[in-house]
């Protein structure tokens, strides 16, 4: 009896066979998913809007060396992803989806890494399933669209990991791979650029972990290179030397403070409980994660996902994802993009599984078939969580500002000041694309003001770094006060100033003033300027 294979089953297989066959389509496949929605959102604020911020102020000042948030240096993080986003903006134009050009790439070489060393040392079915689970993870899919370091260090880890686990298993062959080595050195320097010591740290314990438990012990030393340890420090070491020479006591504040103490503090932003990766995990790798789980639990798949043999590259996955999950797991202070580096593991392990299971079922028509569905299923259904999250983050926008600022942008004259009311308001600047930083009020003399995480207190550190800039950005109330009693008299530009409704409602310069512009959650005055009509609420 001969079984013909339903079109629902076939459709699939024959769709993704045709692109095993052409990779470069499949990749391409790959890139456009994660590239298509790029423009949807406003950007999320704080973190988009400070770090592309940083960006867009370094291409306006043509300062390419030292990031400067609102004109003052900004050392909470190195400048690699300022570099790639600059550019990309000098490119392409000060957009959202030039802006997030960095964790696009990122994701889409963690993408093509994968797959190429999946397709050397697995199955080339095992490297195009991982593109697959990459594309749609839905914690990956957002990652990609997001403005910040985290997927760009989490991508270079990744291929420092796949680079160095690729030497390893050439030497256990007997042969070499010196510029493959090199690459690997390299890549964890442009770790370092992105986010400091995690760039190399995380894959080094990763690599080692692995071949201590596989008793390649001469591989650890025989992965040491000289000629990469030259490479690494070309790459990485100038940038900071150069700060550290500038601005004395950089490199305690990079080194010391943004990295041990922030690690080890639990007085830093956002603390959560020692399990809240696994959560995080667990709902940014849905469907699949509840995929597997079923199919290790009902009987008819079990037998399916028992494991064929030893493999080493699933001794890596694990070690890389439990490794990763528990360095990040210890600090108290979390935040989701932290665990990034541990998806491409997953994509691994999975994408192993899953080749596993079809190979079994090669020679049962039924099965095999039943298989693709089930994988196709379960990638449309992650596909549309990621898609959903995109266009809900950009329905409910409340914090960029974006509408409010871009409905009087054409109305700030060059020669006007903007002023921001005891909040840094981080998306603003990016709307407004002024090459002058704002200025912002606070209680800038009392240090007892900025103990904890907060847009003040990144500004009053930075001010530490350049207190004459920080002198004519960081005014006082009484500052604003005489600047409007001047704007007003005509003695000096109009004066634009950005408040928290709640804030303008409380604050005797601004509660009786009708603003010029508002949204949900600012109100934006200016003194100085014509009468206009009253904003909509």
């Amino acid at each position: 009896m001969t079984v013909t294979p339903s079109p629902i089953g076939t459709r699939p297989a024959r769709i993704g066979q045709w692109l095993l066959a052409h990779p470069v389509w499949l990749l391409a496949a790959f890139a456009f998913w994660l590239a298509a929605t790029q423009w949807m959102r406003p950007l999320f604020v704080p973190d988009e809007g400070r770090y592309v911020g940083v960006a867009l102020a370094m291409l306006q000042s043509h300062d390419w060396l030292v990031p400067r948030l609102d004109g003052l240096p900004f050392f909470h993080k190195p400048p690699l992803f300022y570099w790639v986003t600059a550019t990309s903006m000098s490119l392409f134009g000060v957009h959202e989806w030039a802006a997030r050009l960095a964790p696009f790439l990122g994701a889409f070489f963690t993408g093509a890494t994968l797959f190429w060393f999946l397709d050397t040392h697995a199955s080339r079915r095992a490297a195009g399933l991982s593109l697959l689970l990459l594309g749609t993870f839905p914690l990956f899919f957002d990652g990609s669209q997001f403005a910040s370091m985290d997927m760009l260090v989490a991508s270079l880890i990744a291929i420092t990991i796949l680079l160095l686990a690729h030497v390893s298993e050439r030497m256990k062959a007997g042969a070499t791979a010196p510029k493959i080595l090199i690459l690997a050195y390299a890549t964890a320097a442009l770790g370092m650029l992105t986010k400091g010591m995690i760039g190399f740290v995380l894959p080094g314990m990763v690599v080692t972990f692995w071949l201590l438990w596989l008793r390649r012990y001469t591989h650890l030393y025989r992965l040491i290179s000289l000629p990469g340890i030259v490479v690494f420090l070309l790459i990485a070491a100038p940038w900071f030397l150069l700060m550290e020479l500038k601005f004395p006591g950089f490199l305690y504040y990079t080194f010391i403070y943004q990295q041990f103490d922030r690690y080890l503090d639990s007085t830093f932003n956002n603390p959560q409980p020692f399990y809240f990766y696994f959560m995080v995990l667990f709902g940014g790798l849905l469907p699949w994660i509840v995929g597997i789980l079923l199919m290790r639990i009902l009987p008819g798949w079990r037998q399916a996902l028992l494991p064929a043999g030893k493999h080493t590259i699933v001794s890596l996955g694990v070690i890389w994802v439990a490794a990763i999950l528990m360095f990040f797991s210890i600090p108290t202070s979390k935040l989701i993009g932290y665990i990034l580096p541990t998806v491409p593991g997953f994509a691994l392990l999975m994408a192993l599984l899953f080749d596993q299971v079809l190979a079994r079922n090669a020679q049962n028509p039924v099965q095999i078939h039943a298989w693709y569905r089930r994988i196709a299923l379960l990638a449309l259904i992650g596909g549309s969580l990621g898609l959903v999250s995109v266009i809900t983050f950009s329905l409910i926008d409340h914090k960029s500002h974006k509408a409010v600022t871009e409905s009087i942008r054409s109305e700030i004259a060059p020669d006007a000041s903007v002023v921001f009311y005891n909040y840094y308001f981080f998306s603003v600047p990016f709307y407004l694309d002024r090459p002058e930083p704002a200025l912002v009020t606070g209680e800038w003399h009392d240090p007892a003001n900025f103990k904890t995480d907060g847009s003040n207190t990144e500004l009053y550190t930075s001010a530490q770094f350049d207190p004459k800039a920080a002198a004519k950005i960081l005014i006082s109330t009484d500052d604003l006060a005489t600047m409007i009693a001047q704007a007003r008299a005509g003695a000096r530009p109009p004066v634009w100033v950005y408040a928290n409704r709640n804030d303008a409602a409380n604050a005797p310069l601004l509660a009786q003033v009708q603003p010029r512009a508002q949204d949900k959650r600012v109100n934006v005055y200016c003194f100085g300027c014509t009468p206009a009509a009253a904003p909509n609420p």
